[in-house]
């Protein structure tokens, strides 16, 4: 195939564009947890009745109880309450969950606030029968018991630091519960845990990623863009990180091309008045002695394509001065 034939097969391959598919296909990009200070009903007396917004109710009605009330408040009017009742039979593991479905892509920390009680001074909380557990998928992540001997009381600015596994492009379950630890009939004791003010901590400055970030040092530089060049025109599957834009994918498989540059770009750390000159000329055949065909083994017979390999010189001097 001659050189005009590959230019015309390259350009074919990106300019072929398909209805846009979601960034990062299954998950955006993490914002925060929605109602996560349990503000947007107002008093729910039972949630095993009516469930939080956005929070699914997981629990035997008839071993535990929730509601969202004004008991324990740091954030906003409302907080969630979790108990186990009194005058039940519990096995080891009987749990109480409030769910929702979130994004972890950029997600650094989960925090949130949180008390532990029971309704009698004289029984209190005893971290041998009741733990009070944040669940990811069915990962316990966190548990009150990491707390200290003695977790009875109130505790703010709790955290998880989010494990990598975690921070792909998938939905994940994050969970609120109260867990069984003993097997028992119990007497007249309840035990509450009251939550509030869940939250994301995001990374770089709680901003999150710019896209582009392949190394995730929470800047767009040239070591990221040394990544991109390395996948330039590789097919890989739409969900990969380094295919920023969907606009050319087609059905199970993309190309990384300058569609996907045009989004790197767009969070680049500098600027410099050559690149639009360079793109303005992009996958064109040109002279070999043209001033962007800064690569040339690529060249077939006569002439040169201005692509990728030629960026990649380009890029070697980005911002140097001549002088």
């Amino acid at each position: 195939m001659n050189c005009v034939g590959k230019a015309m097969l390259k350009k074919a391959t990106f300019i072929v564009m398909v209805m846009v598919m979601t960034l990062l296909a299954n998950c955006a990009q993490a914002d925060e947890i929605i109602n996560g200070s349990f503000e947007d009903d107002g008093l729910i007396y039972d949630i095993m009745v009516e469930e939080p917004s956005n929070w699914d109710v997981n629990a035997p009605a008839e071993q535990f109880g929730g509601w969202v009330y004004t008991d324990w408040v740091t954030d906003g009017y409302y907080n969630l309450t979790l108990y186990s009742k009194a005058y039940k039979t519990f096995e080891v593991n009987d749990i109480a969950t409030v769910s929702q479905k979130v994004c972890l892509y950029d997600v650094n920390e989960i925090v949130f606030d949180i008390k532990l009680d029971t309704q009698s001074a004289s029984n209190p909380w005893d971290p041998l029968k009741r733990t009070a557990v944040l669940m990811i998928d069915d990962d316990v992540v966190w548990e009150s018991n990491d707390i200290g001997p003695d977790v009875r009381g109130e505790y703010f600015d709790q955290l998880y630091t989010v494990e990598e596994k975690y921070k792909d492009t998938n939905s994940h379950m994050l969970s609120l519960a109260l867990r069984v630890d003993v097997n028992e009939a119990t007497t007249n004791i309840k035990y509450y845990i009251d939550w509030d003010f869940i939250r994301f901590n995001l990374h770089c400055g709680d901003n999150g990623f710019l896209a582009g970030d392949f190394n995730r040092d929470c800047a767009v530089d040239m070591n990221d863009l040394g990544m991109l060049a390395e996948k330039w025109l590789n097919e890989i599957v739409p969900n990969d990180k380094y295919n920023l834009s969907k606009r050319d994918d087609l059905e199970a498989y993309g190309v990384i091309n300058l569609f996907d540059f045009a989004v790197f770009a767009d969070s680049w750390d500098c600027n410099m008045a050559d690149l639009k000159a360079f793109t303005d000329v992009w996958l064109n055949e040109v002279c070999p002695n043209h001033q962007y065909n800064l690569f040339r083994d690529d060249d077939v017979d006569s002439c040169g394509i201005i692509n990728f390999f030629d960026f990649s010189v380009f890029a070697d001097n980005w911002l140097s001065s001549s002088f």
